[in-house]
């Protein structure tokens, strides 16, 4: 729980080491100086380290003062943020719900759900930011999305995942690419020496590890000839010419220019997207997102 008095303490410091003057900061805290003298000293014992030192002409962090002043920036921050949207709450607006999603979500799941979640809430204001699946849980982790629609396939503490639907993996090729007519499905074996454009397994560990599971199953290692960053720069590097992708059928849907796609033989199960959120942080606007989830998405048999 955030102590209000450390928090207030903190703000009486960063007055002194930005002002350089006992004298000035107080007056820029509308206090007298020996309430102000007072609180540093608090701080300091509070603390176990001393924070000021007196110079001559003022005063000035000590070598842990300042080694303190960045996080000391950043608890007042955060502070001053809790007490803007407490004020907001109390005027009646709902609190904003920020949702992270994975560029192969962004048209088939999230959608229908900032739509419902709108229709249920439409005082609460809903942001959105493109990440990729690794951003997306750290996001989570960090308090930085309330939210995520990302490609899991287990739950990893405290994030926890609602699977929304199934996929499948499929080649992108370059239009013009011989494979494109080519029989129907096509075997996964074929691509064995065509150069791949593959995500980090960083960035996305479940969809790198079933694309590598994959074509072990089917008797080869990709090829890979590039590590592109996104979904998107994958199907635009096969564009390009510069290589075939596995991604998955989602990614089919969006039919970018220059780009082919073909279904593959056998049961190639890629990682399908979930509705992920931290147990930690389990608000009103999980518990709505997952009640229209159930209604949006059925859950998989």
């Amino acid at each position: 729980m955030m102590d209000f008095r450390l928090v207030r303490r903190l703000g009486h410091f960063l007055a002194v080491a930005e002002e350089g003057h006992f004298g000035r900061a107080a007056a820029r805290l509308g206090i007298s100086q020996p309430p102000l003298t007072a609180q540093i000293q608090a701080l300091e014992r509070e603390l176990g380290v001393r924070l000021l030192e007196r110079t001559g002409k003022g005063a000035r962090p000590t070598r842990e003062g300042e080694a303190l002043l960045p996080l000391a920036r950043r608890v007042a921050g955060d502070a001053a943020d809790l007490e803007s949207l407490a004020r907001e709450l109390r005027s009646g607006r709902s609190a904003p719900v920020s949702v992270a999603c994975v560029t192969s979500a962004l048209f088939d799941y999230l959608p229908p759900l900032v739509r419902a979640m709108q229709a249920a809430r439409p005082e609460a204001a809903i942001s959105v930011r493109e990440m990729d699946t690794a951003d997306a849980m750290e996001a989570l982790r960090r308090g930085e999305a309330d939210l995520a629609l990302l490609r899991a396939d287990r739950e990893v503490a405290p994030i926890r995942l609602r699977p929304l639907g199934e996929d499948r993996l499929v080649v992108a090729l370059p239009v013009g690419h011989a494979m494109l007519s080519g029989p129907d499905p096509l075997p996964l074996a074929m691509l064995a020496d065509e150069p791949m454009l593959v995500l980090p397994r960083a960035i996305s560990p479940a969809y790198s590890d079933a694309m590598t599971a994959a074509c072990r199953a089917a008797g080869f290692a990709p090829v890979a000839v590039r590590e592109v960053g996104s979904a998107m720069a994958q199907l635009g590097f096969v564009a390009a010419g510069l290589g075939v992708a596995l991604v998955s059928e989602g990614m089919a849907r969006l039919n970018p220019p220059g780009v082919g796609f073909r279904m593959l033989a056998g049961p190639l199960r890629g990682v399908g997207v979930a509705l992920a959120w931290s147990a930690e942080r389990e608000s009103e606007a999980v518990r709505l997102a997952l009640a229209l989830a159930g209604r949006l998405f059925p859950p998989l048999s």
